[in-house]
């Protein structure tokens, strides 16, 4: 995996964002090397959620690594659909709220393969698709399963998909038209995004084995069991990396792969694939003392670049992009270009002494780094490095 110091690779490569004045940085190299560390580690097949960070022309550089994509929006699937690259037998849709108008959207696209969430959508699809056409049904289970000390405060439950209690019943249903080769059939999991818990990993793929082990000693076939997400980027403390966690699912793939030996492994990766290769830079445009602080306010906004600071208190690690060394630090508050109390990027971070027009990064900034329409604000670019 490329370890290139980011601050590095941004003097390296300055020509190439200094003109603009706040903008997304790709490194389409280690955008390269994430994926490829994904395909090492977690046996199957990957499929790039796309809500994790929509930018068009991110899209083109991760359908070259060829691999799959999960929608969630109709809009967001007819977007990508237009590329020469798209490919619809590797695509799925996942949306709670699936009407039977989009379903007959999606269908004409040509998705094929959908996560169900609720009996209601299931019934929705089932009466809508016609006898010659075979498609693939993945039903999402809810383990129950709960991580006590998320590092990103989650909802405590987020009442997607079916309990367990529930779901045996549902594929009890479907087994007769999996025999009949109406459908195809599997188990779809989503415990959390951003889970920094081996033990928690290990609960819950192993619990997800004991359901389909059930679903076998009950005469339920199954095809295929999607993993779905939460695999864990750096923000500000060490993660457990993509090789610990492939082997912890691996343990629960043998007991599954020897019940069914055909079955198929999908992984959905958004955080994991884009995160890590994406830096916001932004620049200061006053710097004021309030009291003892120190407050450097920047040309951009948490609400035109990163909600999620906002949503779940996920704070970017933040630096001066120079290439001079420097022992003095100072701490400042970085606060965004609104006057809004919450637009706060970093609260006591140590940088080097600053001034107007110095740039800053901030790290790992590629998932969920979407804005709003606050102010009218505009909105960062994209740079391909």
């Amino acid at each position: 995996m490329n370890k290139e110091n980011p601050i590095l690779f941004l003097l390296k490569n300055k020509d190439r964002w200094e003109n603009e004045a706040f903008c997304f940085v790709i490194n389409s190299e280690q955008l390269e090397s994430n994926i490829n560390d994904i395909k090492k580690y977690l046996n199957g097949d990957i499929f790039y959620s796309y809500k994790t960070n929509p930018d068009f022309n991110l899209a083109k550089l991760i359908l070259k690594q060829n691999i799959g994509f999960l929608f969630s929006s109709v809009e967001e699937l007819k977007n990508i659909a237009t590329l020469q690259e798209f490919n619809v037998d590797k695509c799925s849709f996942q949306s709670p709220s699936l009407t039977k108008e989009q379903f007959l959207q999606i269908k004409k696209i040509g998705i094929k393969k959908l996560v169900v969430d609720s009996q209601d959508q299931l019934d929705l699809i089932l009466e809508n698709i016609d006898e010659s056409e075979i498609i693939e049904l993945l039903i999402r289970i809810n383990t129950g399963v709960k991580v006590e000390s998320p590092e990103l405060p989650y909802g405590e439950d987020s009442y997607l998909g079916f309990p367990l209690s529930e779901a045996k019943d549902v594929f009890m249903k479907l087994n007769g038209l999996r025999a009949k080769g109406r459908i195809k059939l599997g188990v779809h999991n989503h415990l959390i995004s951003q889970n920094t818990h081996l033990d928690i990993w290990a609960e819950n793929t192993q619990k997800i084995a004991n359901f389909v082990l059930e679903l076998k000693t009950d005469g339920v076939g199954i095809d295929m069991v999607d993993f779905g997400g939460g695999y864990p980027i750096e923000y500000l403390s060490e993660v457990p990396s993509t090789e610990e966690i492939g082997k912890i699912i691996f343990k629960a793939q043998e007991r599954m792969s020897a019940a069914f030996p055909d079955l198929k492994y999908i992984f959905e990766p958004g955080r994991k694939v884009v995160g890590e290769s994406i830096i916001l830079i932004g620049r200061v445009t006053h710097i004021k003392n309030f009291l003892d602080n120190k407050i450097a306010i920047l040309n951009c906004s948490l609400y035109n670049c990163s909600m999620d600071t906002l949503i779940v208190d996920l704070y970017l690690k933040t630096c001066k992009i120079s290439d001079e060394n420097s022992d003095h630090l100072e701490k400042y508050i970085i606060r965004g270009s609104t006057p809004d109390s919450l637009d706060v990027f970093s609260r006591g971070v140590s940088l080097p002494r600053l001034a107007n027009g110095d740039a800053l990064a901030f790290l790992n900034a590629g998932a969920y780094s979407f804005g709003s329409e606050f102010i009218s604000l505009p909105k960062p670019q994209y740079v391909i490095v």
